[in-house]
C-alpha cells in the first residue's frame, strides 16, 4: 500500500467530513499539515472530554479486583462503538458520493478503503476512548510495570476497535451486496438502523439487569464471560491464560482482516457503484387538490424519510435518553409512584431537561433547511412567500420533535410509574423545552446553512464540530442535573406556593424573551 497516497486520501476525507471546521481553520490561515492537525485536534479534544467525564468515576474502581465491572465497561463501550460504527461506515462509504472523483485516479481499492476506515475510526474513537482508560487502570492496579501496562492498553484498545470495525464492515458490506439492497435500498438502510439500535439497547439493558456480588469487601457485577480473556490480558499478561487470550484475540483479528481483504476489497469499486445506482423508495404518488401549504408540508416530510438520516439522528440524539430511561425503569432504581406533590415543578423542569438531552445539532429540526440542498435556491426564485415556506418547514420539524421527545417523556412517565398529574407536568415540560430548542436549532441551521453537502455527517459537524456536539451533550446533562438537584432541595425545605410561583414566573419570562429574540433576529429575515 502506498503510504503517501493513504495519507493524502485520509487528509481529503477529513476535510470533507467536517467542512465547516475546515473552512474556519482555513480562514485562520491554516493549510496543509497544519490544517490536518487542526481537524485531528477536534477529535482528540472530544476524546479528552469523554476521558475527563468518565475518568473521575473509573479512577475510584479497582478493576484488577473487579472483573465484573471491567467486562461491563468494556462491553458498554464496545456496544457504543458497534452502534456508531454501523452508521458511520455506511455513511462514509455509501453516502459520501465521492466515488466518481477517485475512479480516474491511480488509487488502489485497498488504499481507498483504508483511508475511509481511518476517518471512521477518528469519528467513533472519541466516544469510546474511556475503554482505553479501563485497560490502563486495570494493569496499573494489578501492579504491572507501567510501560508494559501502557503498551498493553494501547495494543488491546486498538485490537478491540479494529475487531469491532471489521465486524461492522462485514455486516454493512454484506447487506449492501445483496440483490434485495439493489431493489430496496432504503429498506436495507432501515434494517441497518434496526440492527445497531436493537443491539445497543438490548445489550445495555441486559447488562444493567445483571446482579451484583461481593468480593474482597467490594461490590462487583457478574462478569461477562466472553470478555474475561481481555481481563486476563491486562491483569495477568504473563500468565498462561493471559498469553493464550492475547493469542486468541490476535487470531480472531487476523481472521476478520482476511475476511475483509477477500470479501470486500476485490469488489469495492463495483459495490460502491452498484450502491450509488441502487433503487430507493418508489416514487411518491401525486395527490390532487392540495393547496400550497399542504404541498410544502408534504415536501418537507419527504426530506425526513431518508433512512440514513433517520439512522444517524436516532443513534446520536435519542439512543442515550432511551437507554437511560429503560435501564433505570427495568432495574427498579426509580419508582416515583408515591412522589410528593411539592415536586410537581421539579418534574416539569425534568421534562425540559429531557428536551435538552434529545434535541441537539444532530436532530431533524437542526438540519431541515440544509436538507433542501439546491432546492433552497430554487424555492427562493419562486413567487412564493419565503416566510410561509420557512414557517411550514419549521412546523414539520416541530411536530416531529414533539412526537419524539413527547413520546419518550410519556414512555418514561409510565415506566417510572408517575401519577397522572406528574405525567402531564413531565410531558408539558418536554414539549415546552422542545419548542424553545427547535427555535434555537432551526435558526442555527440557517446560520450555518450548508447546501452542497455530500454526507449527512457534514451537517452534524457544522459549527464547533464533534467537540461542540460532545460539549453540548454533556453540558446539557450536567447542567440539568445541577438545576434539578438545587430545585429539588428547595422544594423540600421552602414554602411550596411562593417557590412554585417564583419558578413559574421565571420560566414564563425566559420563554417570552426566547421567542421574541428569535422573532426579531431570525424570522424577520423572511418577512
Amino acid at each position: 500500500m502506498n503510504k503517501t497516497q493513504l495519507l493524502e486520501l485520509t487528509r481529503v476525507n477529513l476535510r470533507y467530513a467536517n467542512p465547516q471546521v475546515t473552512d474556519r481553520a482555513r480562514r485562520k490561515g491554516k493549510s496543509g499539515k497544519a490544517l490536518t492537525r487542526a481537524l485531528i485536534n477536534q477529535y482528540l479534544l472530544s476524546g479528552v472530554l469523554f476521558l475527563f467525564i468518565y475518568g473521575a468515576t473509573m479512577f475510584l474502581i479497582d478493576f484488577s479486583q473487579m472483573p465484573g465491572f471491567f467486562t461491563y465497561y468494556v462491553a458498554l463501550f464496545s456496544i457504543l462503538a458497534f452502534s456508531q460504527g454501523i452508521s458511520v461506515i455506511y455513511n462514509v462509504f455509501f453516502e459520501s458520493q465521492d466515488l466518481p472523483a477517485y475512479l480516474p485516479l491511480p488509487f488502489k481499492q485497498s488504499t481507498i478503503f483504508a483511508a475511509k476506515i481511518l476517518v471512521v475510526a477518528l469519528t467513533v474513537t472519541p466516544f469510546v476512548f474511556p475503554m482505553f482508560v479501563v485497560f490502563l487502570l486495570t494493569g496499573w492496579r494489578a501492579g504491572i510495570f507501567l510501560p508494559v501496562t501502557i503498551i498493553l492498553a494501547v495494543l488491546l484498545f486498538l485490537l478491540v476497535l479494529a475487531t469491532v470495525f471489521a465486524v461492522c464492515c462485514l455486516i454493512v458490506f454484506g447487506l449492501t451486496r445483496t440483490k434485495f439492497f439493489k431493489e430496496h435500498k432504503k429498506v436495507v438502510t432501515s434494517l441497518l438502523l434496526g440492527i445497531s439500535m436493537t443491539i445497543a439497547i438490548v445489550g445495555i439493558i441486559f447488562m444493567n439487569g445483571q446482579s451484583s456480588y461481593s468480593e474482597v469487601g467490594q461490590m462487583d457485577r457478574n462478569p461477562i464471560t466472553i470478555l474475561l480473556p481481555l481481563f486476563q490480558i491486562v491483569a495477568n499478561p504473563f500468565s498462561t491464560s493471559g498469553l493464550l487470550s492475547l493469542t486468541g484475540l490476535l487470531g480472531i483479528f487476523l481472521v476478520l482482516m482476511i475476511a475483509v481483504k477477500l470479501l470486500i476489497l476485490p469488489k469495492l469499486y463495483e459495490q460502491l457503484t452498484d450502491a450509488t445506482t441502487a433503487k430507493g423508495a418508489q416514487r411518491r404518488n401525486y395527490k390532487a387538490n392540495q393547496n400550497l401549504g399542504q404541498l410544502l408540508i408534504n415536501y418537507n416530510k419527504q426530506l425526513l424519510k431518508e433512512p440514513n438520516l433517520i439512522m444517524q439522528v436516532l443513534s446520536t440524539s435519542l439512543l442515550m435518553p432511551v437507554i437511560f430511561i429503560v435501564t433505570f425503569a427495568i432495574g427498579g432504581s426509580l419508582n416515583l409512584s408515591h412522589l410528593d406533590f411539592r415536586f410537581i415543578g421539579v418534574v416539569f423542569l425534568g421534562g425540559i431537561a429531557l428536551a435538552w438531552m434529545t434535541i441537539n445539532q444532530t436532530s431533524f429540526i437542526s438540519n431541515l433547511i440544509s436538507l433542501d440542498q439546491e432546492n433552497f435556491h430554487f424555492v427562493r426564485s419562486l413567487p412564493i412567500s419565503m416566510s410561509k415556506y420557512m414557517q411550514k418547514k419549521f412546523l414539520v420539524g416541530l411536530v416531529i420533535q414533539f412526537i419524539l421527545t413527547g413520546g419518550i417523556a410519556l414512555i418514561g412517565s409510565f415506566l417510572f410509574r408517575l401519577p397522572l398529574i406528574f405525567v402531564i407536568s413531565f410531558v408539558a415540560g418536554a414539549l415546552l423545552g422542545s419548542y424553545l430548542l427547535c427555535l434555537r436549532f432551526f435558526a442555527r441551521d440557517y446560520r450555518f446553512i450548508l447546501l452542497e453537502w455530500t454526507s449527512i455527517s457534514q451537517l452534524f459537524n457544522r459549527g464547533a464540530g464533534n467537540t461542540g456536539l460532545v460539549l453540548t451533550m454533556f453540558g446539557s446533562i450536567f447542567g440539568s442535573l445541577i438545576i434539578l438537584v438545587m430545585y429539588g432541595f428547595a422544594a423540600m425545605y421552602l414554602p411550596f406556593w411562593p417557590l412554585t410561583l417564583g419558578v413559574l414566573t421565571l420560566i414564563v419570562l425566559v420563554t417570552i424573551f426566547w421567542v421574541r429574540y428569535y422573532q426579531k433576529n431570525f424570522w424577520t429575515n423572511f418577512d
